[in-house]
């Protein structure tokens, strides 16, 4: 009931109003905490089926395969499969560096949720028809859905629909679904054509729209019996089955088979439903089937199950010993049981706080671990709490014509809730005044914290909480003072310290000649070590007259830049990062030694004319998406993986460098930041904003915050300028219709994205796409860039997306290759009709349009072209 009505039955004196205010309010925050513990409903098992096979989805553990799990390096990394029986052909769906934490599957689709930290979720979708109709090598997919954390995702028929706290109900692949503005609910289940559930504030009660399904009023209150919320709603085909409070068990629809009083048990843990099928776990696990056909095997009757899935004539349970799944049905290839896989993860991770009501599953700390980095929170997989049957309550259904129940008795209620709030009271105001007090104390150790980053439920990641939404978020930093002379930075570990007589030898006394590149931080020189290594030696500008403000300034800079590298370069390792080999600071110098590079910086092919003369950057698209990946992997270290995070806050193609292997590694952290607030942004920075014109995040420039987003807006641009050849600021020309006035390379691009002209856009100096896939892979790669550049930070992509989405592309351009020329490869317009119906404009961050392309297995499906899909629809 709601608590307005709490209020309202309350007779205490009005002297303790105030105290009742407080007691309401907090109440209501605990209320509703429980509330979405028991509303998380993630499944890590999906079955889908064809005419011919039946597809077995898990998130299978490296542990199945000798790996070894360890909360203190974030466990063990689950990976999506799936299986197709009866032949047991398997796949696998990647997932970049962020693991996937609850699927869903129906007809002819898969889905995977993943839960990156900062309370915002990604999840891919893949057309199993599509796949098989254009013969990719792996999968593909797309994103469905960038937003806000799901707290439950649930499939069935051809759809899939997910609840959040943040917004409205949001289906998709669904346009025909009509809800109610403003529909929310606490619980969703999925039939073929329909959808039930339990309304948010009034779980008395159950919703269901579509199919021709009427939810019937099942709250069996007589004038014995009180009512009772619902506690959970689970659907099948043509059929849905829902568990109250007080143990009522009823089902109703078309084929809901009839479940015996005598057979139902005490207890239920968990509850699923397929084609005319209806099987549950009782309280130890054990499974339970009616009708449909199916019977739980002999073998199977005494094992112990921690969850249980059902679609369709399939059955499958994750045992509680090793977490295996174990299927039947009445299929032949399923009738006598069939062991899919040797260990998954038994249920979706979530912070271990959430577990409170019915503590988590031992053990699965370790497969789930931490967020990782300051203020980690411990995840583990929840514990699923019995509900209580009572046979006497079983109400079955056939048909969706339903007899009403006898509506609760309002005078009833209200005065049992005023008998039990005088009885109640003093308790109520004790355990608030100790709420209060913890929260308080609370309060005051976070307020002593530096910014915590923390998981929501629904949340999953056995890495560090690095690529979230809610990133640290750090002010711009005021104007510092330069630190004293006698100041001198500790030495870095694996840096070698070079003596000023050395380098100096070594670059002929900083000549002329050994100079290969200047800036406003000093020189570059090319030089080589003793032991035969070419090295770049960069050396901070000196000088300055006594009293010229301008050149104090810049020397200022050039130390605080010296400073920010070797603080940084000192403690990161990457193959796509520039390494730094040793460092000198003596006599007033401040010099850095790296690896040299020796295809200079990636400018320079793009934009330096006759410096691009043999450049393989101008041969294939493979060549650049490959540049493209490689930047974009050093990039995710130093967000992901780097501890603290490093935000390098001027990513541009001039910092990002070419080896002898043309693989292209990201340098210049004289501007960058830590995202540990601990470090202090004011020790890193003397403007308010830094970075390149062209690249800077207009929300960073414009609101003085800065995050990781940035870093993605500056490397969209990156993105864009290898797709079009053109600068991020160039003149418009002729044979485009301009003036020769500025122009930015996002307002050249992205309309042309958005609206499908992708061909019209390329940079005319690489060979069109050869064939499909390379089409494809281009296509995709000009989108990612698109979703980069957005204004608002938060509809962003994080780094590892878009590393997974240049994996992607990388991986069809080599399908490319292996098609050939035999294949009759198509030319560049055909990227213009690659665009799938879901690109159509949607201005909500939380529905992205991507290209409809996905994976999956070829049985059955007699399909020889794509299967396009409708634009994503919702309720918001």
């Amino acid at each position: 009931m709601p608590m307005s009505r709490h209020a309202r039955a309350s007779h205490l004196h009005a002297c303790f109003s105030p105290y009742l205010l407080l007691v309401t309010r907090i109440l209501l925050l605990l209320l509703l905490a429980g509330v979405c513990s028991a509303s998380r409903q993630f499944s890590t098992v999906a079955i889908s089926h064809s005419p011919n096979s039946t597809l077995i989805c898990a998130l299978v553990t490296s542990i199945a395969n000798g790996g070894d799990a360890s909360p203190t390096t974030g466990g063990s990394t689950s990976k999506l499969h799936c299986t197709s029986l009866p032949d047991g052909e398997q796949f696998e769906y990647p997932s970049a560096d962020i693991p996937y934490n609850a699927i869903a599957a129906g007809t002819d689709f898969l889905c995977g949720l993943m839960a990156p930290a900062g309370g915002h979720a990604a999840m891919r979708w893949w057309s199993f028809s599509e796949e098989a109709a254009l013969n990719r090598s792996r999968p593909v997919g797309r994103r469905l859905y960038w937003g806000p954390s799901l707290r439950s995702l649930n499939a069935g028929g051809a759809h899939v629909c997910g609840l959040s706290d943040d917004h409205d109900p949001a289906c998709w692949e669904w346009p025909e679904l009509k809800l109610p503005k403003g529909a929310d609910f606490s619980r969703i289940a999925l039939g073929k054509d329909f959808l039930c559930g339990i309304p948010k504030g009034n779980n008395y009660s159950l919703s269901c729209y579509g199919g021709g399904m009427k939810a019937p009023a099942l709250a069996t209150a007589t004038a014995t019996t009180p009512p009772a919320a619902f506690k959970t709603v689970v659907a099948g085909h043509q059929h849905a089955c829902a568990v109250d409070a007080a143990g009522g068990f009823a089902c109703w629809g078309d084929d809901a088979p009839e479940v015996p009083a005598a057979e139902l048990p005490g207890t239920m843990s968990a509850m699923a439903l397929g084609d005319g099928t209806t099987c549950i776990l009782d309280g130890n696990g054990f499974a339970r089937c009616w009708g449909g056909g199916i019977a739980v095997p002999e073998q199977y009757k005494n094992t112990e199950f921690l969850s249980i899935e059902a679609d369709g004539g399939a059955v499958c349970g994750i045992t509680k010993y090793n977490y295996a799944v174990l299927c039947w049905g009445k299929d032949e290839h399923l009738a006598g049981g069939h062991l899919v896989y040797n260990a998954t993860m038994p249920g979706a991770c979530a912070p271990k706080t959430a577990c409170s009501s019915c503590g988590f599953i031992p053990g699965t700390g370790a497969l789930c671990g931490t967020g990782g980095g300051e203020g980690a929170v411990e995840l583990a997989v929840c514990q699923p709490c019995p509900l209580p049957l009572n046979a006497s309550r079983i109400l079955i259904a056939n048909g969706v014509a339903t007899p009403q129940a006898t509506a609760p008795d309002k005078k009833k209620m209200k005065k049992t809730l005023t008998v039990a709030l005088g009885v109640t009271g003093a308790a109520v105001v004790a355990a608030a005044a100790a709420a209060v007090a913890a929260v308080a104390l609370r309060k005051k150790r976070d307020k002593r914290r530096r910014t915590k980053k923390t998981l929501r439920l629904g949340e999953s990641s056995s890495r560090r909480l690095c690529c979230g939404d809610v990133e640290a978020v750090m002010p711009a930093p005021p104007p510092l003072s330069p630190p004293p002379a006698t100041t001198r930075a500790a030495r870095p570990l694996g840096c070698e310290e070079f003596t000023l007589r050395e380098l100096s030898r070594l670059t002929g006394g900083f000549a002329e000649e050994s100079k290969i590149g200047s800036g406003s931080f000093g020189s570059v020189y090319r030089a080589k070590l003793p032991d035969g290594r070419e090295v770049a030696i960069k050396r901070s500008e000196r000088g300055g007259g006594v009293g010229n403000r301008r050149h104090h300034r810049r020397r200022f800079d050039a130390e605080r830049a010296f400073r920010a590298e070797l603080r940084l370069l000192s403690r990161v390792n990457h193959r796509n990062l520039v390494q730094l080999l040793g460092f000198c600071e003596e006599r007033g110098e401040r010099i850095l030694v790296f690896e040299f590079m020796p295809h200079g910086a990636l400018h320079d092919h793009l934009h330096g004319g006759a410096a691009t003369a043999g450049s393989p950057l101008f041969a294939s698209w493979e060549a650049r998406l490959r540049v493209a990946l490689d930047a974009a992997r050093g990039v995710e270290y130093l967000h992901c993986y780097a501890v603290p995070g490093i935000i390098h806050r001027d990513v541009k193609p001039s910092n990002i460098l070419l080896d002898a292997d043309w693989t292209a590694k990201v340098s210049d952290f004289g501007l960058s930041l830590t995202t540990a607030t601990a470090t202090g942004a004011a020790a890193n920075s003397s403007s308010s904003t830094a970075g390149t014109v062209g690249y800077i995040d207009p929300e960073y420039y414009r609101l003085q915050e800065l995050t990781e987003r940035s870093d993605v807006y500056s490397f969209g641009v990156v993105l864009l300028e290898l797709v079009t050849g053109r600068k991020a600021i160039h003149r418009t020309s002729s044979e485009d219709g301009g003036s020769g006035s500025p122009r930015n390379v996002i307002e050249f691009a992205v309309p042309a994205v958005e609206s499908g002209s992708v061909a019209g856009i390329l940079d005319g100096r690489v060979p069109p796409p050869r064939g499909q896939h390379e089409v494809e892979a281009v296509a995709r790669v000009a989108k990612i860039a698109a979703e980069c550049v957005r204004p608002r930070g938060r509809a962003r992509p994080i780094m590892s997306e878009v590393v997974a989405e240049l994996e992607w592309a990388v991986t069809l351009c080599e399908e490319s290759l292996g098609a050939g020329a035999g294949a009759g490869g198509k030319d560049s317009s055909d990227l213009s009709r690659s665009r799938s119906r879901s690109e159509s404009d949607d201005p909500s961050p939380f529905h992205t349009r991507e290209l409809g392309f996905g994976f999956g297995f070829s049985h059955g499906f007699g399909s020889s072209r794509p299967v396009t899909h409708g634009r994503s629809h919702s309720t918001m």
